[in-house]
């Protein structure tokens, strides 16, 4: 899902970005299973990035109950196993130390098969993970980096340092080439913004000379309800598409409630709780409360935290020709394959 546009320009501003949002919103389908599962692991994390409302949150950071995760992981397997299952929605999954590889593990057992892992790579030093990045079912590990230079990385990604987390991210792609591992790819992730928007082809340049992959794509606003803002999106136009996040992911908070979509970080909009529920019957509940007043253009049917959200705007990012199949969203497929 590449774009021809600069990602630094207001979307709705340019007639080639309009076009690509509505044939975004063309191949938008109803899922009978979520194709991409965020599963919040942990809300703890230990940054306070600049494009990121986690420094907001009111609501508890705590770990996730592994009974939960059990629960959710036997559904997925029986289900969807290859639904793209994240083990994290608004926190940094490292944090968990060792449960979180014993967690990736006991999914593997009950049969789900498309592992994805997005990390800030601040504790890839700590517990050996590297080496338990490399021995786990892993099919790929996202690294937001989001800076090239130090004075970058470290203005965007506030609290995180250089010095450490990119030697430690070059670490990891040495050791996977080494290797000749197939799966996890490294995957190095790039959202621009104003801050960082001039370094955005030399960070995919110094990526790739490392053996890495890279994904540049807009920044969120997180639902506009916090004060991160981007300007590159737009509140006051008429132009609308039928939101791509309610149609690909279904989220879940460490407490099994399951907000709006995956940039609904703080839960404006709950369709249940996978304590007490299945994910089929939520996703089939967010369908009527979500998708279908999408598809249909019926916004004033929408909850309240979609109506004054524009981060559908954003949709796509620009990734590098895979290297290794399985390892894209279940719309790069779908883009690739159609007529």
């Amino acid at each position: 899902m590449t774009t021809a546009v600069s990602f630094g320009t207001v979307h709705l501003d340019d007639e080639a970005r309009r076009r690509q949002l509505l044939e975004i919103e063309s191949r938008l389908r109803e899922h009978p299973f979520p194709p991409q599962l965020v599963v919040e692991n942990t809300s703890h994390c230990n940054l306070r990035c600049v494009h990121c409302s986690h420094r907001e949150m009111t609501r508890p950071r705590r770990h996730m109950a592994r009974a939960l995760w059990d629960k959710i992981v036997d559904e997925v397997g029986r289900s969807s196993p290859e639904t793209e299952l994240w083990p994290t929605f608004y926190g940094e999954a490292l944090i968990l130390g060792d449960e979180l590889w014993d967690r990736l593990a006991s999914a593997t057992r009950a049969g789900c098969r498309n592992l994805v892992l997005n990390s800030n790579g601040t504790l890839l030093r700590r517990r050996d993970n590297i080496a338990k990045i490399l021995a786990s079912p892993l099919r790929r590990v996202i690294l937001s980096l989001d800076g090239l230079s130090k004075e970058v990385f470290e203005q965007v990604r506030a609290n995180a340092r250089w010095d450490e987390v990119y030697p430690a991210v070059e670490a990891l792609c040495r050791q996977r080439t080494a290797s000749g591992l197939r799966y996890p790819v490294i995957v190095a992730q790039f959202s621009v913004m104003p801050q960082n928007q001039h370094e955005a082809a030399p960070f995919a340049e110094y990526w790739r000379a490392r053996g890495a992959e890279v994904k540049v794509r807009p920044m969120l606003e997180w639902t506009a309800s916090g004060s991160v803002r981007s300007e590159a999106i737009r509140h006051d136009s008429e132009f609308r598409i039928a939101c791509p996040w309610s149609h690909a992911t279904m989220a879940v908070h460490q407490d099994g409630r399951v907000s709006a979509c995956a940039v609904d970080y703080d839960g404006g909009f709950i369709a249940g709780n996978l304590q007490t529920e299945s994910i089929a019957v939520v996703w089939a509940r967010l369908k009527t409360a979500m998708r279908e007043p999408q598809r249909e253009h019926r916004w004033a049917d929408l909850p309240d935290i979609c109506k004054g959200c524009g981060d559908w705007q954003v949709a796509g990012a620009d990734y590098d020709p895979e290297s290794v199949d399985g390892t894209r969203p279940f719309w790069f497929y779908e883009e690739r394959t159609r007529p």
